[in-house]
């Protein structure tokens, strides 16, 4: 059996920003530390993302202890920081019920208002929080940050691998903006994990991730392309989900899926690059694998 270990690990401090590859991260109650912590928000609290700002893709973080810098070559940089700041309501992605956040401060709001072109603010989730999933679509029985749902997605390179040689143009597993990236040897095996040890963390696979548009934007230069969504059009559509019900299965019907959304704790523990992905128990796909075509 193939042997599978943790090749990289990528954080997200400001949904739809850039990512940050660590060496390791620590597991918190919501998820990995840092991950999509902030996120952007328009005038009426709703929340911004590269689905419809495809630009936000361009823009740097970086990591100082618990404050975040962003930067691009043209606007320069401004701090995030949680300590002091105002209490304000947003709307999340999913679900859009309000959150209790903190607002990024006057110095971020401009910044990133003269970035987009129009009033916008950052705003952050705090321990006290207590972001949860709607409950329709709450599988992962946690509280989360402002991920779309799942407090991990892992992805599988050997997947990867298989749907980049059946593409019509070039791209990396950046676009897929997972959390733990593994090399299982074999491609669409990680839809049939269900419970995971990793170092000391555990990783229970609840669903595969239906991918949205974000996918196809490079997450270097912001601009939109046709991959991967052809492949995953093609070789991963998920027609039909007749194991699931409600908002469960609309969510995954009629859309391609690669990565699998997981929960995870117990906070304290840490993920590590080189760490042994140990699977201790399966669960039968949610669709057939594709054929080696």
């Amino acid at each position: 059996m193939h042997e599978v270990r943790v090749e990289e690990i990528h954080i997200h401090p400001v949904k739809s920003c850039r990512r940050i590859e660590v060496e390791h991260a620590d597991i918190i109650a919501t998820g990995l530390a840092h991950d999509r912590e902030w996120q952007i928000v328009d005038s009426d609290g709703n929340c911004v993302t590269q689905r419809n700002r495809p630009e936000l893709a361009t823009v740097d973080t970086a990591l100082d202890g618990d404050e975040v810098t962003l930067s691009t070559p043209e606007h320069g940089s401004v701090k995030l920081s949680t300590q002091g700041a105002a209490s304000v309501t947003v709307l999340p992605l999913v679900g859009r019920r309000p959150v209790s956040a903190v607002d990024g401060g006057d110095e971020a709001a401009a910044w990133i208002s003269d970035f987009l072109g129009d009033a916008h603010r950052f705003a952050a989730v705090t321990p006290s929080s207590e972001h949860r999933a709607p409950s329709s679509l709450d599988v992962f029985d946690q509280t989360i940050t402002f991920v779309d749902l799942a407090p991990v997605l892992l992805a599988n390179s050997a997947s990867l691998r298989w749907l980049q040689e059946r593409a019509v143009e070039p791209f990396g597993i950046e676009r897929f903006r997972a959390n733990v990236i593994v090399d299982a040897g074999d491609a669409w095996v990680e839809d049939t994990w269900h419970e995971m040890n990793i170092g000391s963390t555990s990783l229970t696979a609840e669903l595969p991730w239906p991918r949205c548009a974000v996918p196809q934007i490079d997450q270097d230069s912001g601009e939109r392309h046709r991959e991967p969504a052809v492949a995953l059009r093609a070789h991963r559509w998920c027609s039909e989900a007749p194991s699931l019900e409600g908002n469960l299965k609309a969510l995954m019907e009629g859309n391609g899926l690669f990565g699998m959304a997981c929960r995870v704790g117990p906070a304290g523990s840490t993920i590590n690059v080189g760490d042994l992905v140990e699977v201790t128990s399966f669960q039968d796909p949610l669709i057939a694998p594709p054929l080696n075509d």
